[in-house]
Order: structure tokens, then sequence, then C-alpha cells
């Protein structure tokens, strides 16, 4: 069977993929920072060789790097399209993004957020129709990596480790860029969550501060922390090895990742005797607007993710209720009838 992808995650270098344009950027910001060139090496990495630069000739110009906006959605589902007539691929994945950074903006369920799926799913029904014309029994199957949840708070936890003389930072006086100098630990942002690393997981004395540390802070209601959870507890919820503990915010509350700079004319202060730009960067802040983020516990209900299939066999109408997504790929091994011997979950009851 051949099989194809359009804009997949971690999919450069996918050389079982037939036909392939993978996702592929250079810059951290997307969409506000592209680098025009980046088309050109996505065209590059896309197989076989010269069949994007084909395409472009026929359809017009593809993706500038990451571009998620709901226009480059469109692009996207324009080239698969191209892709199901010309080749008729008998699997194919596409990755439409823009809903991710809409919600991000706006929030879940925001008036923005509802136009955006609205269209996406005139893309779908696109690309539905397209499988169908190729294969009139051809199975739909729509994904999503993470929910949604409205967002109050931003919690920098860079500056209470800063004060506490876990990380050395300076401030550079002309760009009032920050760096870091050396750390003993430090907190790793995952939205709703945050990992404490330590730079030596046995270093005792450091645990026993960070320990302390961790429950202080949960302490005072400001930093809307819900639990501390240390290694043992962590490896029961299945994520973040080798952190030393967690922090589980309560909704609403988002962490912050290492500022890369001071506002202008703040070059930081002076806290318990170290030198740290980051003990000036305000901990708490309020957010304005309807924003929207993820990385909360998957106990969350607004955690959960989307999944929905449809197709010739496949029972209509049918609520799978809560399911583990690692049974989505077993269930499309069996739908096309192939092995996948490294599974260890079940297919989902689909006839």
């Amino acid at each position: 069977m051949s099989t194809a992808s359009v804009g997949w995650p971690v999919s450069v270098g996918a050389t079982a993929v037939d036909f392939l344009i993978p996702e592929y950027w250079r810059e951290f910001r997307p969409t506000e920072d592209l680098n025009p060139s980046d088309r050109d090496l996505i065209a590059a990495l896309s197989r076989p060789e010269g069949m994007l630069a084909a395409m472009q000739a026929r359809l017009g110009p593809y993706l500038d790097g990451n571009d998620i906006a709901l226009e480059s959605d469109g692009i996207k589902t324009r080239f698969a399209l191209d892709i199901l007539k010309t080749h008729k691929p008998a699997f194919m994945t596409i990755h439409l993004s823009s809903l991710d950074e809409t919600e991000h903006e706006h929030g879940p369920f925001s008036a923005e957020a509802n136009l955006d799926i609205e269209a996406l799913d005139t893309m779908l029904a696109q690309l539905v129709a397209a499988a169908r014309a190729n294969d009139p029994n051809a199975v739909a199957l729509i994904v999503s990596d993470h929910g949604f949840e409205p967002l109050t708070h931003k919690v920098n936890f860079y500056a209470a480790f800063a004060r506490a003389g876990l990380i050395q930072s300076n401030v550079d006086p002309q760009t009032h860029a920050l760096k870091i100098l050396s750390w003993k630990a430090e907190p790793w942002p995952s939205g709703g969550m945050a990992a404490i690393m330590l730079r030596d997981p046995t270093d005792e004395a450091t645990l026993s501060q960070v320990r302390t540390l961790l429950h202080t802070l949960a302490a005072d209601e400001h930093y809307g922390i819900g639990e501390v959870l240390e290694r043992d507890a962590i490896q029961q919820r299945g994520g973040f090895p080798g952190a030393s503990y967690l922090l589980v915010m309560k909704p609403g509350y988002t962490t912050a990742y290492w500022p890369s700079s001071l506002p202008s004319g703040d070059t930081g202060s002076e806290s318990a005797g170290v030198s740290t730009g980051a003990s000036a960067v305000e901990a708490v802040t309020e957010l304005h607007g309807t924003p929207g983020g993820h990385g909360f516990s998957p106990d969350d209900p607004q955690m959960r993710s989307s999944f929905f299939i449809s197709g010739t066999g496949i029972a209509q109408h049918r609520d799978l209720g809560v399911i583990d997504m690692r049974r989505i790929a077993p269930t499309v091994a069996k739908l096309l009838h192939v092995n996948l011997p490294t599974a260890t979950a079940e297919p989902l009851p689909l006839r």
C-alpha cells in the first residue's frame, strides 16, 4: 500500500512515507517570524525528490515553515487533495494546526475558535470526499493531541528559584537579555504543569532545599499550585522521566518560560546576595482577554482529546466514552490489515 503525509509532526526523514511533505521550521515563534527560505528546505525534505516543486508550479507556493494561520491549513488541504487525486495513497495523514493557535489566543469555544472549527470542517469534508472518490470504503479518522483550558494567570517559577540561589544569571546591560550562568535546580514549564529538574538528581541537599521551596510556594494561593508530586507519584502518572518534582497547577494557571529579556530600563536586582535578573521578573501575572492553554493534569476533563471515526463497516452513532489514545494506532493497523507488533493496547470496538 502506498502512503502519504502532509505537515505531520516529526515527519522529517520519514523514508517509509511514499509521498511526503514534512512539518518543518526553524523559528521559535511560528507565523510571526517565518523564514522564507524554509519553503526551499521543506521542498528538499519532501519526497519523492522534485514532487513539491512540481506541485507548487500547479498549485502555488507552499508554507513558509510552520505557518499556523487558518489560511495555511487551507494550503495544506489543497496540496493533500492534489496528492489524493494524483497518487491515490491507501493511507494518509494531514495535520491541520490553526485551531491550536486560535484557542491559545482566544480560548476554547470562543467565537474565533468556533469559526476556525467550521472552516476546518469544510476542509475535512473535501479531504474525505477525495479519499472516498478513490475508494468508497475509505475510513476517516479525526484525532487531536490535547484539550484546552481557559487561562487567567501566568506563573514564573524561575524568579523563586533564582532568589533561592538555585539559578545564577546575569543581565546584558545593553540588550537586557537574561542568561543562565549556572544552576542546581530549575523548572521545565509545560503549560499547566512544571517539571522540576536537578542538575545532579542525587544531590540530597538540593533535593531537600527544593522540596522546602516548593511546599512554601504551594502554601501561597497566589501561585495557583494544585499539587506537588515527588518521583514515585510522577512515575505513577506516567510522565516527565527524570524529574525530581512535578508542580501540577490549578485550572487557569499556566507556567511561564525563562524570559528572554527584562522590560526596557529594568536591569535586575540583588536578592539574597545572588545577582539575578530573573528576580526582577514578576512571579504571577494576571492574563487579560480570553487566552487558552493546555498541559494540565490528565485528570482534568478539559484536557481530553478528540476522536472521531466514520466509514464502511464502522458502527454509527456509537459513543466510545473516554478511550486511551494508545488504542488508536492498533485500531488503524487493524483497519489496514497490517501487523503492529509493538502495540500494547487493544484496538477499539468499532464494528
